[in-house]
């Protein structure tokens, strides 16, 4: 099995079907409409990557991100933003609280299995590094 996906997204058919492709890609994928379903199983499962849509408004996913960088540090949280909610401050601000990136939706499905890959070396790196500092 490959990584250990979570995707937060209002949307449940987007959700489902993006759900779906992942799993094509042999990932072991878990889905949340809201927030608080989010919340359950960060708290209850070691993930590697978060696709976190649009569940709210920027200031509330900015501060999910953060909970979700203090329950699961090393998790990498992606953010998926429709075009016409995106800002480039946002996008920043995102990445300072720890994102690992801010997506545009739609996007193509290469570009986000590309950028999941890279969260995941991300993580990895980041682990290997803790350890060797302990």
């Amino acid at each position: 099995m490959g990584m250990k996906l979570l995707i937060i997204h209002p949307d449940d058919s987007f959700r489902n079907c993006l759900a779906e492709r992942m799993r094509l890609e042999n990932q072991l994928v878990l889905e949340a409409s809201t927030e608080a379903d989010a919340s359950d199983i960060i708290q209850r499962e070691n993930l590697d990557v978060v696709l976190l849509g649009a569940t709210g408004s920027h200031q509330n996913r900015l501060s999910f991100l953060k909970m979700i960088r203090n329950v699961r540090p090393f998790t990498e949280v992606i953010l998926l933003t429709a075009a016409e909610d995106h800002s480039f401050e946002g996008a920043i601000k995102a990445m300072q609280l720890g994102a690992f990136d801010d997506l545009l939706l739609p996007i193509d499905i290469h570009t986000l299995l590309s950028r999941i890959r890279e969260a995941v070396k991300r993580k990895k790196a980041r682990l290997r590094a803790m350890k060797e500092e302990s």
